[in-house]
């Protein structure tokens, strides 16, 4: 059995049911050089699972005097800026979107439907993670397709069935 990675990572609610996300870590790099031990303490391919350990959190609305200095006596004085929080172990896969997770940065982004997060319902959930690793080691954004001067293949998962159906048949 190989090794299981744990990645702590926050986020908060954006009100109702939906949160602003988490990033779940890159889709280059370690993630397509399976065997390459930059920004990792261990090769992608050593690890059995990768869990993430999620906090969702409410931002608090109680004005926070950010410059008040506080001394060990009145420690219990300090207003807390989050509150509300929920936790959740879910294999990352599970809660993986088919979307990067911030902006123009190579990193897979979660789903922000705070149950379909705690219950580990993302869209690769009913394929596995074969599907999921498969399309985050093909996913390439604008910039990564016109590198090689290529067009991008997919943008979502209704897109790499189609994608994968064409590589399949010219295969």
């Amino acid at each position: 059995m190989g090794k299981i990675a744990f990645d702590l990572k926050s986020t908060y609610r954006r009100g109702g049911n939906t949160v602003s996300g988490f990033t779940l870590g890159a889709f280059t790099g370690y993630f397509r050089q399976r065997h390459s031990t930059k920004n990792i303490t261990f090769p992608y391919e050593q690890y059995a699972a990768h869990f993430v350990l999620g906090v969702i959190y409410s931002r608090s609305d109680e004005a926070v005097d950010e410059r008040r200095i506080y001394t060990l006596d009145n420690l219990q004085d300090i207003v807390s800026v989050v509150k509300d929080f929920t936790l959740l172990l879910r294999e990352k896969w599970r809660i993986a979107s088919d979307r990067p997770g911030s902006g123009n940065t190579k990193n897979i982004g979660s789903m922000r439907d705070i149950q379909a997060l705690v219950e580990g319902k993302g869209p690769f959930a009913p394929y596995g993670e074969e599907v999921f690793d498969d399309y985050w080691m093909n996913y390439l954004t604008k910039d990564m397709a016109r590198a090689i001067d290529s067009a991008v293949p997919y943008r979502n998962l209704e897109e790499y069935w189609e994608w994968r159906d064409r590589v399949r048949r010219r295969g």
